[in-house]
């Protein structure tokens, strides 16, 4: 008899999860479609660092791999992804940061086709109280120890992402007034204009 209840618990507690992760499925396939689509995106931002610091600026998205951060009031920092390398630019001290982008947070908003599953591991999804955190840790993005991007529920809407890295520094950018774009020019996503 005790055999029989532990079948029982055991076959019910296996269809039950099984129900849990096709749930997560169909959710992680709406993100994915969602992600494939987030191209020729404008938005205004407010990223906040738990460290206390505050920026305000605006993001420029284009796939495969182009973007554009303008920081405003005295930020001196430019970041530009031109399709292979991501440039850190302080206009203060003309210096230049480059990094692959592959090996960048950017990645996951810059890649043409995202296949969460396969491109990067997922390590916890959860929808609740309108809102979906799909948290992502990949030992090929430099420093960083995980990300989690935040969605509201209906419609899927990125609404900010946080990035946590090494030295368990949080920074967490807020995505105000998306536009979708029909086009931008090709100089947007060049460093130096020629």
């Amino acid at each position: 008899m005790k055999k029989f209840i532990l079948y029982i618990f055991l076959i019910f507690f296996f269809f039950n999860e099984k129900k849990i992760f096709a749930a997560d499925e169909k959710l992680l396939n709406q993100i994915e479609n969602y992600l494939n689509q987030f191209d020729n995106i404008s938005s205004e931002f407010i990223q906040s660092s738990s460290n206390g610091s505050q920026e305000t600026g605006k993001i420029l998205i284009s796939k495969p791999g182009k973007l554009r951060i303008e920081y405003k009031k005295d930020n001196k920092l430019l970041i530009v992804a031109d399709g292979k390398w991501l440039h850190y630019f302080d206009t203060d001290l003309n210096e230049i940061q480059s990094i692959i982008i592959q090996k960048s947070p950017a990645w996951i908003l810059l890649k043409k086709n995202i296949n969460l599953k396969n491109d990067f591991n997922i390590y916890k999804l959860i929808k609740k109280s309108g809102k979906i955190t799909l948290t992502l840790v990949d030992k090929n993005i430099e420093n960083i120890e995980k990300i989690e991007l935040i969605f509201s529920v209906n419609p899927i809407e990125l609404k900010k992402w946080i990035i946590t890295d090494n030295q368990e520094i949080e920074t967490t950018v807020a995505l105000l007034n998306i536009k979708k774009e029909k086009k931008f020019k090709t100089k947007t996503f060049k460093l130096i204009e020629n």
